[in-house]
């Protein structure tokens, strides 16, 4: 993975984490306050719910006092009961006032009595059938205080009473059913108010509990019931909020990421891609500027490679110095060997001559034969130096290995008595490569097979196997049944002038070598076991360098 994405992916990464971990830590504490604040709300609004009932009740007595003390309702009744004139005919009347006053105070029982328990009038009409000792409690009770029925429906209850010059009262009784206040208090807090205990909790429905109590110590529990799906959607709000900044923390942190990656890894891409070229020598200096370890580093390649560039030139100097100084040292070894049998055929010439000795004609011939001999022999070395030393440049075109093999094979079956056979392990694919020259390294590793194995006539076999290096390179490798290659000989088996032939000039292989490394691909003697020599090619798909595509300078 190249750095630039590692690095976005890290601070990406480093970012996520922080965000999520943080994200995860506010959400689960804005979840739990926004729970404990909904919970709240609902309580409170059960408090609220006692509290407007408390204050109604407290109207409803006010209201009710009001008629005790200056109505006309109770006054009526009060004279009528002192002047002992209560007739069925004044009672009448004052059954028929009772409902209009309940309508004038919106309430939803009221009742009106003396304090003996005698119904003076009522409203609704259901309330017709009062037990006396009941309509009696009713009158007597706390008219400083509101009271709490429980049953048979709950309800608010106020009372006053009005005492006559005799010593009797006239009370009044007014009612008001919780159930329609509930209700309506509901409807304000939003939420579902009940009478009784909490049950068993509803799905997605919070409730909370509360008591409603009078001054005699009577109460009843009311449930405020709210659904959850306010609370839900804050909670959903949170969870969009706290994604939607961690999807903005991660962009923008994968911007800063790009950014900083960028302009740390584009220097860096440069560096490594004229690193790779540092061995074919193309390698150019990248002359960045600013500051920091990295512009640091791209100034101490380019002084890396100012160095190099100049001990690659001192190097090249002395490695031509002492390539040429040991071809010219294999050169004189070799020139030299046949002047030595020239020197010795020219001085016995002389002497036979001096001293005229009749073998001198004799001997004139066979001495110089000897000297073209040698001669040619000094002239084949002298060709075979200048076909090493002016190598032409490869001019690749496309090539078919496989071909090419078969065709070397067949002009050679016919020359020896050995066995020559062309195996495919693996079909190589199509090369770019010069002909002739390959040609040229397949001929001599195939001629050189052939006398290693040329005292053994018939048994002797050759074997060219062709194969491949997945779809990059195409191999051929040549194996001999010969005696092989002694140690010493295969340690410099590819220098000039290294050969184990009598005739040979030891330049087959050097040049076969020297073309394969021009063509980008390797020439190599195989360690094999039992006896016999293996040579293996390797020929790149690509073919030369662009370096060997040109012509070598003249002169």
């Amino acid at each position: 993975m190249r750095l630039f994405l590692r690095f976005v992916l890290a601070f990406a990464f480093v970012v996520l984490a922080t965000v999520v971990g943080l994200g995860w830590t506010l959400r689960r504490e804005r979840r739990d306050s926004e729970t404990r604040r909904f919970e709240a709300e609902v309580k409170s609004a059960c408090d609220r719910v006692v509290a407007e009932i408390g204050r109604q009740a407290e109207s409803d007595r006010k209201l009710v006092a009001g008629a005790c003390a200056s109505g006309e309702l109770v006054d009526r009744a009060v004279i009528w009961m002192e002047a002992g004139a209560l007739d069925d005919e004044r009672r009448l009347s004052l059954s028929r006032i009772v409902p209009e006053e309940r309508r004038a105070f919106d309430l939803d029982e009221l009742v009106l009595a003396t304090a003996d328990g005698d119904l003076l009038g009522q409203a609704p009409i259901t309330l017709l059938g009062m037990p006396r000792a009941q309509v009696a409690r009713l009158v007597a009770g706390d008219a400083a205080h509101f009271a709490l029925r429980t049953a048979p429906q709950p309800a608010l209850v106020s009372r006053c009473r009005k005492a006559t010059r005799d010593g009797h009262a006239v009370g009044l009784s007014g009612a008001r059913l919780l159930e329609p206040v509930l209700e309506r208090l509901g409807n304000t807090v939003d939420a579902r108010v009940t009478l009784g205990p909490a049950v068993a909790p509803e799905p997605d429905v919070a409730q909370a509990s509360c008591a409603l109590a009078d001054a005699s110590g009577a109460s009843l529990t009311l449930t405020v019931s709210k659904p959850t799906r306010e609370l839900l959607e804050n909670l959903g709000r949170v969870d969009r909020t706290v994604v939607d900044a961690g999807l903005l923390a991660v962009g923008l942190a994968s911007a800063l990421a790009l950014l900083l990656a960028w302009n740390l890894g584009r220097p860096i891409a440069k560096l490594a891609a004229e690193t790779r070229k540092v061995a074919s020598g193309e390698a150019r200096p990248l002359r960045v500027r600013g500051r920091g370890e990295v512009a640091e580093l791209a100034r101490s390649f380019d002084e890396m490679l100012d160095a190099l560039a100049a001990t690659r030139r001192r190097l090249a100097a002395a490695s031509r110095v002492a390539a040429w100084r040991e071809v010219a040292r294999q050169v004189a070894h070799e020139v030299k060997n046949p002047l030595a049998p020239i020197r010795a055929a020219v001085e016995t010439l002389r002497r036979l001559r001096a001293r005229g000795d009749p073998e001198f004609d004799a001997y004139f011939d066979e001495a110089t034969r000897t000297v073209l001999d040698e001669v040619h022999r000094i002239a084949n070395i002298v060709t075979e130096f200048t076909r090493f030393a002016r190598l032409p440049a490869p001019r690749p075109q496309e090539l078919d290995v496989m071909e090419l093999a078969r065709q070397v094979a067949k002009l050679h079956e016919t020359a020896t008595r050995a066995r020559l056979r062309v195996v495919v392990d693996r079909v190589p694919p199509p090369v770019r490569a010069d002909r002739d020259q390959i040609v040229q390294v397949l001929t001599n590793l195939v001629q050189n097979a052939l006398d290693a194995v040329r005292a053994q006539g018939e048994k002797g076999t050759v074997t060219v196997t062709l194969g491949a290096e997945g779809a990059r390179a195409a191999t051929l490798t040549v194996r001999d049944s010969g005696p092989g290659i002694a140690p010493e000989i295969a340690a410099r088996l590819f220098e000039p002038y290294a050969t184990t032939k009598p005739e040979g000039t030891g330049l087959g292989l050097a040049i076969a070598q020297r073309i394969a490394l021009e063509h980008g691909g390797e020439l190599s003697l195989v360690p094999t076991e039992g006896p016999g020599a293996t040579f293996r090619l390797v020929l790149p798909v690509e073919g030369p360098p662009p370096a060997s595509h040109e012509a070598p300078p003249s002169g």
